[in-house]
């Protein structure tokens, strides 16, 4: 039985923590000795019951602005006392998960990758500074993960070590339990003449909602026989609501902020919309893809999600869609699941992945 020592931040709403979640629950758990390592006790997910919960002391603030050489040697948490197979940084934004997976007592030590982080630099002032303090932990990993091919060039392009292995490691998506969560019924009253539009996701900078309701602003010279939801909450929120009101917008957007079920909703739309800056991979157009939703991605998100059709003009494709009303056919992406549970297993139990 393989031992694998998992480092994360904590699990409140999120997509690294979704994804981890969706990890835990599709793999055999009987297979594995998993030790989870938190750093808060707030949770917004379920954990498995198979896996064994640890909580570390969460550092001072500070910690994130010392060189990752120093602080290394400042802070140590206790880790178990036992030899583990792989020890794995699942979060890869914080100094104390890496410090734990490379402070266990492990053979192979590994780090996830979640976003484009070339991009995520020019984008984002506050990681910028993050990542000056933290970027020298990468060197001390063996084995970086990323979750799509988007996210691992971009990754490479800055963090390129010789001797190193470099995977493609797409995040699972639960569709049992999406599936489960279908059959909940939808509290929205919908005009089903209108087209039903529903984006998911932290509103956030990267997420790009502005760009969306700039273009669902400009798609009212053209037809006004839709409505955008929004479900997802974050530091823009206050900013984004003003927009909708100075766009007078109100008509047609509405927003639903965090949902601990969200395919309740998306099971009565009819397009799932997604106009992030930039990606790591983009759970979420997976998870409406399950459902059945029409989905519509700009050309620049298609290197995070492969297989699914972009547009090169969004306004355009607004402009001409027509509602279908067909019956939306739930796909359990079990390929594409099994893959990637074979990749997780021979990463795990140290094979070729």
């Amino acid at each position: 039985m393989s031992k694998v020592a998992l480092f994360i931040d904590n699990l409140n709403v999120g997509g690294i923590q979704k994804s981890i979640v969706n990890m835990l629950s599709n793999l055999d758990l009987t297979k594995y000795d998993i030790d989870l390592y938190l750093f808060s006790k707030e949770s917004f997910y379920d954990i498995p019951k198979n896996v064994n919960v640890i909580y570390l002391k969460k550092p001072s603030k500070i910690l994130k602005f010392i060189p990752f050489s120093l602080a290394k040697k400042i802070y140590k948490p206790q880790i178990l006392a036992k030899e583990y197979d792989v020890a794995i940084d699942f979060d890869s934004y914080q100094m104390s998960t890496a410090i734990g997976a490379l402070g266990a007592n492990s053979k192979k030590k590994v780090i996830w990758v979640h976003n484009d982080i070339k991009i995520k630099l020019q984008e984002e002032l506050k990681y910028r500074i993050l990542y000056f303090f933290f970027k020298k932990k990468y060197l001390y990993f063996d084995t970086y993960c990323a979750v799509s091919v988007g996210a691992l060039a971009s990754f490479r392009e800055l963090h390129n070590y010789p001797n190193k292995n470099y995977l493609v490691i797409p995040n699972i998506i639960d569709t049992k339990e999406i599936y489960e969560k279908l059959q909940e019924d939808c509290p929205l009253k919908l005009d089903k003449k209108k087209v039903n539009i529903v984006t998911v996701g932290r509103l956030c900078h990267q997420k790009g909602i502005d760009i969306m309701l700039e273009n669902i602003h400009e798609l009212l010279e053209y037809r006004k026989d839709f409505h955008l939801y929004i479900i997802g909450d974050g530091p823009d929120k206050e900013a984004l609501i003003k927009m909708v009101n100075d766009l007078t917008l109100n008509d047609f957007v509405t927003f639903l902020g965090n949902q601990k079920n969200p395919f309740k909703y998306l099971k009565s739309m009819d397009l799932f919309y997604l106009q992030s800056r930039y990606e790591g991979q983009g759970m979420v157009i997976l998870e409406a893809l399950s459902v059945g939703l029409d989905i519509l991605i700009p050309k620049h998100l298609e290197k995070y999600c492969p297989g699914v059709t972009s547009q090169d003009d969004v306004l355009e494709s607004l402009k001409t869609y027509k509602k279908t009303n067909h019956y939306k056919k739930f796909n359990n992406l079990e390929d594409y699941n099994n893959t990637i549970i074979t990749k997780l297993n021979n990463l795990f139990d140290n094979k070729e992945v």
